[in-house]
Formats: structure tokens, C-alpha cells, sequence
């Protein structure tokens, strides 16, 4: 059996308390003591409450990456084409739905703290360079005409707004993801925003 490291104990007690709390209102002494470790074991494994917080952010996005990047791949051996492109999509739209719906307070995180001015822009350039492949899959089917002429980035966004506001209403009414059509409708209205 793996025993769970002080940092994790520390990420996982952090992440609790800024979803319930906030990030102000929840001093690192709060979060030592949920975690069960001293405030100078904390403050061994990050410096400052906003180390913490990008340190949490960073290990979120990690996890995003990891359950969505063999998908990204299917693309680009797949060549890009209108097919191949929606096949590649769709397998990476359901791994992120499936992903947030089993991590609610993951999912809570990143709804409160994906666009806060507490994520250091070293963590976002960080998280850029993560994820460049799927960014470069964007833009090879911008130019290959199967998605519309926007930047990737505010593709990946209205993509990212989408699966936001779905995973919102599904966690609070979770037999909707369960009934018949529900996932290709939602898909299809994903692929419409971004595809001509």
C-alpha cells in the first residue's frame, strides 16, 4: 500500500479548503492543520500560500493533460482531415467530460481559480508549453479549413466554455449524462463551434 506524501496531504487539504473558503480567507495554518502536518512542513514544501496555489493549479492542469493526451495523439497520426479531426475531437471531449465529472473538486478549482490573477504567469506559460501539442493540432485544422479561421486559443476557450458550463449542470443533475443522446448532443454542439 503507497503511503500518501506530506506535499500530496498538503495539495489535497489546500485544494478542500480554497474550493470551500476561498483563497484569502484560508490561512496556511488551516491548512496545515487539515493536512496534518506542522505549518513548517508546509512552508518546507512551498514557500507562500501563492506557491501553493500555483503548485495546485500546475499539478491539476498535469493530470488534465495526461487523461486527454493519447487522444491528441490519435490525431496527429491520423492525419488531418474533417474525419479524422472530429474522431480525435470526440475522443478528447469525452476523456474531459469523464475526467471532470469523476474530479468534482478538481473541477471546482479550476471553475474558481482557472482565470485568477493568483496563477502566476510562469505556471500559464508553464502549462502553455504542456499542452503546445493539442495547440498545435488547432491550428492544423485551422488550416486545413475544419475549424473556423479564430485564434487556437480562443477556439480552445469557446472548447473550454463548453465543457465548463456542461459539466456544471451535469454534476448537478448527473442522470443526464446517463440518458440516451445526451453525449453526442453535447458533442455536436462543441464540434459547432468550432468546425465549419
Amino acid at each position: 500500500m503507497s503511503k500518501t506524501s506530506k506535499r500530496d496531504q498538503i495539495l489535497t487539504s489546500a485544494l478542500a479548503l480554497f474550493n470551500d473558503q476561498g483563497f484569502d480567507k484560508t490561512p496556511t495554518s488551516a491548512i496545515s492543520k487539515h493536512a496534518g502536518v506542522a505549518t513548517g512542513t508546509l512552508f518546507h514544501h512551498f514557500k507562500t500560500k501563492e506557491d501553493l496555489i500555483n503548485a495546485l493549479y500546475l499539478e491539476i492542469k498535469l493530470e488534465i493533460r495526461d487523461a486527454t493526451q493519447p487522444d491528441s495523439m490519435n490525431l496527429a497520426k491520423a492525419g488531418v482531415s474533417h474525419a479524422s479531426v472530429r474522431a480525435a475531437l470526440h475522443q478528447t471531449w469525452l476523456s474531459l467530460m469523464n475526467w471532470m465529472l469523476q474530479h468534482p473538486e478538481k473541477f471546482r478549482f479550476m471553475a474558481q481559480f482557472g482565470e485568477s490573477a493568483y496563477i502566476s504567469s510562469s505556471t500559464r506559460e508553464t502549462v502553455s508549453q504542456l499542452f503546445q501539442a493539442a495547440d498545435s493540432l488547432f491550428n492544423a485544422a485551422i488550416q486545413a479549413g475544419v475549424f473556423r479561421a479564430l485564434p487556437s486559443a480562443m477556439l480552445t476557450s469557446l472548447m473550454g466554455s463548453h465543457l465548463m458550463s456542461s459539466v456544471n449542470l451535469l454534476l448537478q443533475q448527473p442522470e443526464l449524462w446517463q440518458q440516451a443522446g445526451t453525449q453526442d448532443e453535447l458533442f455536436n454542439s462543441c464540434w459547432g463551434l468550432l468546425a465549419l
